[in-house]
């Protein structure tokens, strides 16, 4: 499969990820639990803003780098990205020392392992690509070579068509005149 197809999947399950870290806080109030809080100095307004814009807006951003970022610079983005993504997950999961949430523990530990792969997967895509690159270039001037030798050899057979052909043309002039000769005699 290709790399760039490996990680969209995994941003994709990324942001899945992290629909359901928020549907398993939502899911009480089905069981009638109060769920609604204040913001407070530990979840103040200005956090919980950030994270709802890291959950979609980093993955898309990376989406976006993954498929149409081709140069290096933009590879290094998505490296970066990817680190931010899983310590920020790891970091999450750092809350469980204050107060555990066993809800949380079906889908922490499992992004935290697919941000690691993706943190991997896109280091070995940006060290990668650059050969890649080295090897389409080289593979366009085997195709450049080839098509000039493919060319070469078309204009040698045509050459040799042509004379063929004239060749065949004098041969029947010489027996025309040979005819006209004979015919005068």
């Amino acid at each position: 499969m290709n790399r760039q197809i490996e990680m969209v999947v995994l941003w994709t399950l990324v942001i899945m990820g992290f629909l359901a870290h928020t549907m398993a806080d939502v899911m009480p109030a089905f069981w009638g639990e109060q769920i609604v809080t204040m913001p407070t100095p530990a979840h103040s307004r200005e956090l919980i803003a950030m994270m709802l814009g890291v959950c979609y807006t980093l993955p898309v951003l990376a989406i976006f780098l993954a498929l149409w970022g081709k140069h290096k610079a933009w590879r290094v983005i998505h490296v970066l990205l990817t680190f931010i993504f899983t310590a920020l997950c790891l970091l999450h999961m750092l809350e469980w020392i204050d107060e555990f949430n066993p809800v949380q523990l079906t889908v922490m530990p499992l992004m935290g392992f697919i941000g690691l792969i993706l943190f991997v997967k896109s280091i070995k895509y940006a060290r990668e690509k650059r050969n890649t690159e080295v090897e389409e270039t080289e593979n366009d001037a085997d195709e450049n070579e080839d098509t000039d030798e493919n060319e070469a050899r078309e204009d040698a057979n045509e050459e040799q068509t042509n004379d063929n052909e004239a060749q065949a043309n004098h041969g029947e002039t010489k027996e025309s005149e040979a005819e006209e000769n004979t015919n005068t005699k």
